[in-house]
């Protein structure tokens, strides 16, 4: 496990409400049960660890290791307490103090109790940023939590309620806490705690568990997506009246499905969707409502899906990493982005960027009309970039005249928004290229963004509806350069060898071809290596003509011939297949052929066409294959690679 907390419980459960509360100073002990199978001492620390072994300390991973002690000049009751260094925040030994006190051997039992509690003063007013029990660096089932925890310079008692003591029968985690230097410029300080113990307090009441920080969340999904239930929560109120809120881990809760064929959730709340939504007799979908217990009491708050069955995911990106700032996709380490909402003044953009479908990420937005991604500390020196990408599905009904517009916003020298020095602009995306349900990969050239006067720092990609366009899927956002040659390999193939013929691959055993470049090609041919893989470059390319003619393919059993294709600079491609006849000569009148033609293929990649021969509808026979044409734009000047150019069924 990764036992870092740089960010504590914040990216895991909300923050909850701490209330603390005042008591005498009177000593009680809990009393011990006979015949426990785990010990049920409630003590933690009195005047010394109580039970704990002799390793029982685990800090956080970036915490200051020496932070915790026993201090024998001063405690609440007794001889000693415990006492927390924090350390300044550039302290070189760890910037925070944080840690776990778990039990060196068996756990104990802790269903009597009803709370933890503690006594606790600081050097100074301060906020703890969190304390609780229950995290084991092993399995941490049942981690309850309190968060901005305030302490003054006079002793107080806190108290943590236990969620469910049912639970607790054999706990590890006798305490946790990490406490950082936000609140006090990056100066460090000294808090204590004394007389740590489970106790029953018998004056705990009213337990009001909430999922979804109380919410009735309504989503549409697929099959596939998987999602986890958080904003975990139980507020109780105390024995002086006051409440106070906890942070409750997962496994605390029973979470119940009311269709677990369509979705199906487990006991750390993470939910699968596996089947479509059932349709009623108006063929309208019946939801699946994911809903909780705590202790068999409903939890406020519910997750209510729609799914519509199998999803079809963005094409997964193949450009060369090196060539790639990535702002958001799977298939690249994004640079750090302060966030994928920005819903700024005026936005009524929905929102979410923990879509995971098939183990990809995917944000949707919903009721659109603008929204803002950033990346401004730091920003961004796209200079060498040459062009901006971004993977689209409208979800909605998209009409004539809808359009989305995409802005770049550059922040110039001095790196903040309304600085002085901004660039900008903004690019409509019409209907006609954004049809509703397929995903659309735009490849924007930097050129188009006619007002961005720099991208040395640029900070924002902003999404606006113009008209029209509410329900989007987001995809692989990058900024990209085009490389005038390849730097890696076309994809390696993967269907057996006995379903291919083969002109050209490393993958498979090629047939004999007569010539890569006929005499009346126009074109300059070479082979080259890229990547260590044997590649065909053909330079200055209009067409070039490849032959099998002494040695013609019966492509009779195949129903696909398919190629790798790279260039930096085609505006266009086509691919020619030619078959002589029965008679094996060209013009011998029972030839025939057909030419397939890809206007405006995606440049500084490898594309890997697939094609049906049914598709070549001129080609009325494909038993004597002998000529295969490549045609590229623009005339005379394409530079074009190709790999694995085979056919297969």
């Amino acid at each position: 496990m990764k036992n870092k907390r740089i960010n504590y419980l914040k990216n895991t459960f909300l923050l909850g409400l701490v209330v603390l509360t005042g008591a005498n100073c009177e000593r009680d002990l809990s009393d011990d049960a006979v015949d426990a199978t785990f010990s049920k001492t409630g003590e933690v620390f009195t005047d010394l660890p109580v039970g704990m072994g002799s390793n029982f300390y685990f800090p956080y991973g970036g915490s200051k290791p020496t932070a915790w002690s026993v201090d024998n000049e001063v405690s609440y009751k007794g001889s000693a307490s415990m006492r927390f260094d924090v350390p300044n925040a550039d302290d070189p030994e760890g910037n925070y103090a944080g840690a776990i006190f778990r039990i060196d051997g068996a756990g104990r039992d802790l269903s009597g109790y009803d709370a933890l509690t503690f006594w606790a003063k600081s050097s100074q007013g301060v906020s703890i940023d969190e304390i609780g029990f229950g995290e084991d660096f092993i399995e941490n089932k049942y981690i309850a939590t309190i968060t901005n925890v305030s302490i003054g310079t006079n002793w107080t008692k806190y108290v943590i309620p236990i969620p469910d003591a049912s639970k607790l029968v054999q706990e590890r985690g006798m305490l946790r806490y990490a406490a950082g230097t936000q609140g006090t410029g990056g100066l460090g300080y000294t808090f204590w705690i004394d007389e740590l113990r489970f106790e029953k307090l018998g004056t705990i009441a009213h337990p009001m568990p909430k999922i979804l920080d109380g919410v009735d969340v309504n989503e549409t999904t697929f099959i596939g997506s998987t999602s986890t239930i958080n904003g975990l929560t139980e507020t109780f109120n105390l024995g002086n009246g006051s409440n106070q809120t906890v942070i409750v881990a997962p496994s605390y809760y029973t979470f119940i499905s009311s269709n677990p064929g369509v979705a199906s959730v487990n006991e750390l709340g993470l939910v699968n969707i596996v089947g479509s939504s059932p349709l009623d007799s108006n063929m309208n979908p019946i939801p699946t409502t994911i809903t909780a217990t705590l202790g068999g009491i409903l939890a406020e708050g519910s997750l209510t899906y729609v799914s519509l069955g199998n999803f079809t995911s963005a094409p997964v990106p193949t450009r060369d990493p090196a060539n790639v700032l990535s702002i958001f996709s799977n298939a690249y380490t994004n640079v750090p982005v302060e966030y994928y909402n920005g819903y700024w003044g005026g936005s009524t953009t929905l929102g979410q960027d923990d879509i995971h479908i098939n183990g990809d990420d995917i944000i949707k937005y919903s009721q659109l009309n603008y929204v803002g991604i950033q990346f401004a500390q730091p920003t961004l020196n796209a200079t060498q970039m040459t062009h901006f990408h971004i993977d689209l599905q409208v979800q909605n009904a998209n009409g004539l005249g809808n359009t989305i517009n995409i802005k770049l916003a550059d922040f110039g020298a001095n790196g903040v928004f309304g600085g002085g020095d901004d660039s900008e602009f903004e690019l409509p995306i019409t209907n006609a290229n954004l049809p509703s349900g397929d995903w659309v990969s735009l490849d924007i050239p930097f050129s188009s963004f006619t007002g961005l006067t720099s991208r040395a720092h640029l900070a924002q990609v902003v999404l606006v509806s113009a008209s029209g366009i509410t329900d989007i899927l987001v995809d692989n956002i990058y900024f990209y350069k085009v490389p005038t040659t390849p730097t890696i390999a076309a994809p390696t193939p993967t269907l057996p060898a006995a379903n291919v013929i083969s002109l050209f691959s490393d993958q498979y055993t090629n047939v004999p071809v007569d010539t890569w470049k006929t005499s009346w090609s126009s074109a300059t041919f070479a082979d080259v290596t890229i990547a260590g893989n044997a590649t065909k470059e053909y330079s200055n390319l209009d067409f070039v003509g490849i032959e099998t003619v002494n040695n013609q393919i019966n492509a009779s059993a195949m129903t696909h011939v398919h190629i790798d294709v790279w260039s930096a600079n085609f505006t266009s491609f086509s691919l020619k297949l030619v078959d002589f006849g029965a008679n094996g000569a060209f013009g011998g009148g029972d030839d025939s052929e057909y030419q397939l033609n890809f206007p405006a293929p995606t440049q500084g990649q490898w594309i890997s066409y697939d094609l049906p021969l049914s598709s070549f509808t001129g080609l009325l026979a494909k038993q004597h294959l002998a000529q295969y044409i490549l045609v590229a734009q623009p005339t005379g000047s394409a530079k074009v690679y190709i790999d694995n150019f085979y056919f297969h069924n």
